[in-house]
């Protein structure tokens, strides 16, 4: 058992080194849901085959890391209003999570299968969809308790939508849980065709629709 902690500690340093002084990029959304507004804020730093990413607003703040090929293969969540502080790790088809959940310490093996694992809808649509081009299921956990989702996304079509006082071509793109349960529950997501950069989304959640919009699309 130590030697397996051993290993994970020098894998996750070596990753630590090679992502120093990577390419790293921000953007920032104006997030409404019902009466509140928030900012909230991605940074991007991708480094040959592994990309980092991290978002913060309110009192909650996610960060991934992502190998191309395989998906998510390290989640980290702090959720001070839900009293969440939680790390993950992905070996093989199998999650660990570790940490205090809702106040309890706890460690949790989930299952999953060679689908890759998005977790943090929005950036990086480039690695799950390449090319903007077709669908792909993939696996999602539920911060709330923790259960892992197949979900299902797909391009829907190419529009031209109105951001920041000015209109742009966009493709959207739809999520939905894979199988028997895509009619119940869907979000959407408008991404820039040129390079994959995401512009806008209407994401159902907390019993209301989170509306999220890049705030400086001109750039």
């Amino acid at each position: 058992m130590r030697k397996k902690s051993g290993i994970l500690i020098v894998y996750f340093l070596v990753w630590g080194l090679a992502l120093y002084g990577a390419d790293r990029e921000a953007r920032s959304y104006t997030e409404t849901h019902g009466s509140s507004t928030s900012v909230v804020q991605y940074t991007v730093a991708r480094s040959g085959q592994t990309i980092e990413l991290a978002s913060s607003g309110g009192a909650v703040s996610d960060s991934i890391r992502w190998t191309a090929g395989t998906g998510t293969v390290w989640w980290k969540e702090i959720d001070s209003a839900s009293r969440i502080d939680i790390e993950a790790v992905r070996v093989g088809d199998v999650v660990t999570v570790t940490g205090t959940h809702k106040g309890a310490v706890i460690k949790r093996r989930i299952n999953l299968d060679a689908a890759p694992w998005y977790q943090i809808f929005g950036p990086l649509i480039e690695e799950l969809l390449p090319d903007l081009k077709g669908q792909k299921e993939f696996w999602v956990v539920n911060p709330d308790d923790l259960v892992p989702h197949k979900m299902l996304t797909r391009r829907i079509g190419e529009e031209r939508i109105p951001l920041g006082g000015t209109s742009m071509d966009s493709v959207k793109v739809h999520f939905s849980p894979a199988g028997m349960l895509a009619p119940f529950w869907g979000a959407d997501f408008w991404y820039r065709p040129a390079d994959g950069l995401y512009l806008f989304s209407r994401l159902p959640e907390n019993g209301g629709l989170t509306v999220s919009s890049l705030r400086d699309p001109q750039k």
